[in-house]
């Protein structure tokens, strides 16, 4: 099996909502407060005379978080994400092999890691490389 080189956390469209305990350690940021008004209609025993009440009502419901993909690259695919040979995505799209050789390996690396995110439908993503 090969050693676990670089971690990538892409930021999905779409939401989770929080879990109780993220919810408990502080209340006041993570709930969302909503009012109603509630109409209730009375009837008058004697006159039997309808009439209606206003009652209001809060009520709490816990906020939500972007939704998160990590993935997690072995050694050979960090090696390729960074090395000289140029891709042909990149040769289309952005210019030449020329160009590709340029670029620094973190930038190598992030135009990949870009690719991947949008594939995926991504919004955005941070990564973290891990020492040999």
């Amino acid at each position: 099996m090969s050693n676990i080189k670089l971690s990538v956390n892409i930021t999905l469209p779409g939401s989770v909502m929080m879990t109780s305990q993220e919810c408990e350690e502080n209340p006041k940021v993570n709930y969302d407060r909503n009012f109603m008004t509630l109409s209730v209609k009375e009837t008058l025993p004697k006159s039997k005379k309808v009439s209606y009440r206003s009652i209001p009502i809060e009520y709490k419901t816990r906020k939500c978080k972007t939704a998160q993909q990590v993935i997690k690259m072995c050694d050979e695919a960090y090696e390729y994400m960074t090395s000289n040979s140029c891709p042909e995505w990149f040769t289309s799209t952005y210019g030449g092999p020329m160009r590709w050789k340029k670029l620094s390996k973190i930038e190598r690396l992030e135009y990949h890691l870009d690719r991947v995110c949008k594939s995926m439908g991504g919004s955005s993503f941070t990564y973290n490389i891990y020492p040999d």
